[in-house]
């Protein structure tokens, strides 16, 4: 299957006018955080040149993995991770990062609970199919 939709990323203050409108008066339950200097407008279009969904993105950092020092305290914890985000920030360009936390940690100061979906790059489907052995037993192989 062939996807003929073809989908173009530019910064808000590059949108058109067309663009613009449709982002902010088709119904949408999300909101579009307007004053990210960072905010990408993603839109596809489909063969005919009729725009099919916009979306929002920025570039973030995520933080997934940290290691403390056992004798560390944990103001030090904390000292240290303000310090670490600043320099990571400034090197990466990004204004905002995710940090994943561990389940064992406790509750912090400004932890919010998101729903993700970690999409990696669209991949072509490869479908299955039955495929018959000269035993008359059946087994399933990928065919391409």
């Amino acid at each position: 299957m062939r996807n003929s939709f073809k989908a173009t990323v530019r910064k808000l203050v590059e949108l058109p006018w067309q663009d613009l409108r449709d982002l902010f008066t088709w119904p949408s339950s999300s909101t579009i955080q307007t004053e990210n200097p960072n905010l990408l407008i993603a839109k596809a279009a489909n063969e005919r040149g009729e725009v099919v969904a916009y979306v929002t993105a920025e570039p973030i950092l995520l933080v997934n993995g940290y290691v403390l020092n056992p004798q560390s305290s944990r103001e030090d914890d904390q000292k240290a991770g303000c310090a670490i985000d600043a320099a990571l920030a400034q090197q990466s360009g990004v204004s905002r990062m995710w940090v994943v936390i561990p389940t064992e940690a406790p509750i912090m100061d400004g932890e919010k609970f998101i729903r993700i979906l970690e999409r990696k790059e669209c991949q072509p489907v490869t479908t299955a199919k039955r495929v018959a052995y000269n035993n008359h037993h059946s087994s399933v192989g990928l065919l391409n």
